[in-house]
């Protein structure tokens, strides 16, 4: 190891350790900041003016990767300005569509994460939704870091060779 990629990793070290708190309370908001742009994609993708004449609901959840949770409040308060977004808990994801559990009103179940960080500005997440048994996806989508903050561009389209 070069002299300066050591130094840089002690400083790292000490830093993590002196300072464990501050270096993951960064990270969790990065993570946080991400997925709540894939949240507000997905919100403007699947509550259209039809939707919310219907009275649908997008109910959330979080997969840091392995199973899924509803968010916690904290997180649940950057989406306070969106009437119509509730934590998973609150939903139930029948067969023949997904409901608000005490309402009964029509929902769609989105879950974000993992996070995948392609660079420094740039992630990766896994999003799925569900609406019912038939309408249901898992979809990766690209967040970007823009001047304004994170952005959601929209689905990863792959394509292999033909």
């Amino acid at each position: 190891m070069r002299r300066d990629n050591l130094s840089a990793a002690l400083g790292a070290a000490v830093l993590h350790l002196f300072c464990p708190g501050q270096v993951g309370a960064a990270d969790a908001g990065k993570e946080a900041a991400v997925l709540e742009a894939a949240f507000r994609q997905q919100i403007g993708e699947h509550l259209d003016a039809t939707e919310r004449a219907r009275g649908t609901v997008v109910c959330i959840a979080i997969d840091p990767g392995g199973a899924a949770q509803s968010p916690s409040r904290e997180f649940m308060a950057r989406l306070a300005g969106e009437p119509s977004v509730r934590r998973a808990a609150e939903c139930d994801p029948r067969p023949a569509g997904a409901v608000e559990a005490m309402t009964l009103r029509p929902a769609v179940i989105v879950t974000a994460g993992p996070i995948e960080w392609i660079a420094e500005d740039e992630a990766w997440v896994a999003v799925s939704y569900f609406r019912s048994a038939r309408q249901s996806a898992l979809r990766r989508y690209r967040v970007v870091r823009e001047r304004e903050g994170w952005v959601a561009l929209g689905p990863i389209l792959l394509d292999g060779p033909a």
